[in-house]
Order: structure tokens, then C-alpha cells, then sequence
């Protein structure tokens, strides 16, 4: 977990040493705030497992979702995998329906950002804030730039560098 220079910090409020211990949580904290895609690099670099997943706060996991992902990594590991944004509901935050959500999306040369492209499970871009990939392609690739602290466009750079470095931008089939 990165805390981005929270007042209190969060392993003061949310996460204390004893839930720390008992979900083997790790913190990294910026003393002042960084940025969204800042404190996302700084999460993906200390990263030790074998895998490196990010889901924004509208996103829910549901289960078992890791299983295609480490599937489709498995195959290729400069492989980025992006799950289907789907319909949740608000009170049990469960998914709304089957699957039936997107994930594709591409930029036109006039720069307008739009949704769809072909039946393929291959993107040139994902949507951004939810994403998973092998930690050796996060290091490999550098992850996300670190001069790219705000919010916005890190979808556009990190799916066309992927691209462009060698690798595959997929969709998965649900989250």
C-alpha cells in the first residue's frame, strides 16, 4: 500500500501494525503528496511477488479473477493484461450481470480518446487504472514514467510503450 502523504498517516488510521502483520501489508509513504501514477511506480517497484496488478477504487476484483490473468501472463511474460470495466452494484459491490464490459480503447490522430476495436483479445491501449503484468516486465519496462505524476494519459503511454518495447496489451475476459 502506498500512502501519498496522507494527514494522519495511514498506519496511524486504516492499516496499524497489528493489521500490517496479520495481512502482511506492506506501506511505503511519500511524507508529501506525489500523485496518482507517482505513488502507483513507487507501489509497482517495491513489488515482490511475480506479479504486479493495479485496480482503482471502482474497480472490484471478483473471484477467482487472478486465474486468467496468470494464465495470460503465463504465455508471454511481457504480456499486460486489463480487465473489462462491468457494471457493479453500489451495496454488495458484486457485478452487475455477466461480463459485457469493456476494456478496449484507442486514441484517433486527432487525439480523441474512444472506446471499442476489433473481437481480438489484443488492444493498443488499456483504459487505464487497472492492469496487471509480470513484475519482470514492470521492472524491464521501467513501469510507469516517473515524470508522469498527475492523473491522466498514463494509459495512452503506458499501452503504446508496451507496444512499442515488445509486448502484448490483452484484454482479459472479466475482472
Amino acid at each position: 500500500v502506498v500512502d501519498d502523504g496522507t494527514t494522519p498517516p495511514l498506519s496511524e488510521t486504516h492499516l496499524p501494525p497489528h493489521v500490517q502483520q496479520q495481512y502482511k501489508v506492506k506501506i511505503r509513504r511519500h511524507e508529501s503528496t506525489i500523485g496518482l501514477i507517482g505513488a502507483k511506480k513507487t507501489g509497482g517497484d517495491a513489488a515482490t511477488g511475480d506479479l504486479v496488478t493495479f485496480f482503482d477504487c471502482h474497480v472490484a476484483p471478483q473471484k477467482d479473477w487472478y486465474k486468467e490473468f496468470l494464465g495470460l501472463i503465463g504465455q508471454n511474460y511481457r504480456r499486460m493484461v486489463i480487465p473489462q470495466i462491468t457494471a457493479l452494484d453500489i451495496s454488495t459491490w458484486k457485478q452487475v450481470g455477466e461480463g459485457g464490459g469493456m476494456s478496449k480503447c484507442y486514441v484517433t490522430w486527432d487525439g480523441d480518446f474512444k472506446w471499442g476495436g476489433p473481437e481480438d483479445m489484443y488492444m493498443g491501449m488499456l483504459s487505464g487504472g487497472l492492469l496487471g503484468m509480470s513484475k519482470r516486465w514492470w521492472d524491464e519496462s521501467g513501469g510507469y514514467d516517473d515524470q508522469m505524476l498527475g492523473w491522466g494519459g498514463e494509459n495512452i503511454d503506458q499501452g503504446v510503450r508496451m507496444w512499442v518495447c515488445g509486448g502484448e496489451n490483452v484484454g482479459a475476459s472479466q475482472s
